[in-house]
């Protein structure tokens, strides 16, 4: 993967998405999980390579690598001449394959079929197990265009997914926050493809060895998240598969919600409890504090969106998993007192974020909950 030139560097309050929806995580560290060439556990480290890395990769997973994503292609006429050696050494290391095609194709749909169709044949050639996670790199670089619009540039990368899935491979889509907020009409990919995304997003530059799940880039859909490129100081993209991943079965992508799997989360605004028909109990969880929810997302019969704790038990949605928005200009972080959030980094223009709960008053000015104790002004959001 060629060097990011739009990768940004986020602060942010959620932490984890899990199944398109976020939660709270403990880190797990690599010793933990147990090795495997055909899964990985969520918070599994690993790395992604192209053809200016070492062909033997090893070293990566003797630094605790899970995972590789190894460039396959690009275009329609380069393929990644380490790319067999770099899948094959993933494999006798214990680490689960994955490809990557880096894209040429701006928004032109017709093209972005021929393109998948030669990252298809190249996966092969090079030896990517059947089955595998297959990825569209979509950044500036090599005449890509990025800014054509956002709809048609999104109908052609889901053109490019759509030939990925025909040919047996599973469909992700890697750009940075950046790009997936301001030049793609990432809602629809996300719909069509739950759980496809792979955002890159770093918080800090130079050598990080694990990810800091504070500046994790809050947005649906999010699979992997890269979040650094010199992994424990070996000049090497970091990653972290944010939900389980693996080459058999169902894509995580196409995974549909069990309304009974079970979730943990962390109450970031207070939650009254509801019954299904919208009625509200006395019960109620206090903010910060720890919740089991089972599935996804539901409606009360008064239409708010939630989500089950219990029999016949729900809290608002919003005061968990959040809100998503945008800054329209950059934003300072405030504690509950109105005095500034010393140990919060400024928000960029743009960047995304997730808030908690309805607005909240401080010294006669609207804000929302970002964090425990952060707040930024309502009037910063677009």
């Amino acid at each position: 993967m060629i060097k990011k030139k739009t990768i940004v560097k986020l602060a942010c309050a959620t932490m984890l998405m899990n199944t398109g929806m976020t939660i709270i995580p403990s880190f797990i560290s690599t010793s933990q999980v147990q090795a495997s060439t055909t899964s990985v556990a969520a918070k599994a480290l690993g790395i992604d390579v192209a053809s200016y890395q070492s062909a033997d990769l090893s070293a990566h997973a003797k630094a605790g690598s899970q995972f590789a994503i190894v460039k396959v292609s690009e275009g329609t006429s380069y393929r990644n001449p380490k790319g067999a050696s770099q899948i094959k050494s993933a494999i006798a290391n214990d680490m689960m394959p994955m490809g990557y095609h880096f894209a040429t194709f701006s928004s032109n749909a017709s093209l972005a079929k021929k393109e998948a169709q030669y990252a298809i044949s190249s996966a092969k050639a090079l030896g990517l197990p059947k089955g595998s996670y297959l990825a569209c790199d979509y950044e500036t670089g090599q005449g890509n265009i990025i800014t054509n619009g956002k709809s048609v540039t999104a109908k052609a990368i889901l053109a490019f997914m759509d030939e990925i899935k025909a040919a047996g491979y599973q469909p992700l889509l890697y750009a940075s926050s950046s790009v997936l907020q301001n030049n793609i009409n990432t809602p629809s990919i996300v719909k069509k493809y739950p759980n496809s995304l792979w955002v890159a997003a770093y918080a800090i530059s130079g050598r990080v060895d694990k990810p800091n799940f504070k500046y994790f880039p809050s947005m649906d859909g999010v699979a992997i998240w890269q979040y650094t490129d010199n992994w424990k100081g070996m000049s090497t993209d970091g990653n972290v598969a944010i939900l389980p991943l693996s080459i058999s079965g169902a894509a995580v992508s196409q995974a549909p919600t069990n309304p009974n799997t079970k979730h943990t989360g962390t109450v970031m605004y207070k939650a009254y409890v509801y019954k299904q028909n919208g009625e509200r109990t006395g019960d109620s969880y206090k903010a910060y504090s720890s919740i089991t929810y089972y599935g996804g997302k539901t409606k009360l019969k008064n239409g708010k969106s939630a989500i089950r704790v219990g029999e016949n038990r729900y809290v608002l949605a919003s005061n968990v998993l959040g809100n998503s928005r945008t800054f329209k200009q950059d934003a300072e972080v405030y504690q509950g007192d109105g005095s500034l959030n010393s140990s919060w980094k400024t928000y960029k223009k743009g960047s995304p974020v997730k808030t908690y709960g309805p607005k909240h008053s401080i010294n006669d000015e609207d804000y929302y909950r970002v964090g425990k104790d952060a707040y930024v002004k309502a009037e910063v959001f677009k």
